[in-house]
């Protein structure tokens, strides 16, 4: 099980790694793909902004945060991204806080999660 400090870095890499291919989509039918990694940075961060601070208001400051190298934009490699994204954080959500707010927030962010993947099918 994740820790609540690998939890929310994957979290806050994906807002990352999103924007990256955000500028470096191109070709045919990109242009919603663009959009919708637009979409997914522009409200991802007040998320997990909010689940931070409950979490420390709750418990004791995160610390430990980790990054990992970005990746070059390729065609159809972000829906792969974000499928493995959701079941990555439908795994390791209960390590996070088993309180309900802690979990109603988690919720918020798989609502987003999957409201990407739905637009990044779309061309």
């Amino acid at each position: 099980m994740a820790t609540v400090s690998e939890f929310v870095s994957v979290l806050y890499q994906s807002r990352t790694q999103a924007q990256v291919w955000h500028h470096q989509t191109n070709g045919i039918g990109s242009f919603a793909e663009h959009k919708a990694l637009e979409f997914y940075y522009d409200n991802i961060v007040e998320k997990i902004d909010g689940l931070v601070e409950s979490i420390q208001g709750y418990g004791p400051r995160i610390g430990g945060y980790t990054t990992k190298p970005l990746v070059d934009w390729a065609e159809g490699q972000s829906m792969t991204y974000f499928k493995g994204l959701c079941e990555y954080v439908a795994k390791e959500r209960m390590g996070v806080g088993t309180e309900s707010w802690i979990q109603n927030q988690i919720d918020e962010i798989m609502e987003l999660l999957y409201n990407t993947k739905y637009q990044l099918s779309l061309k």
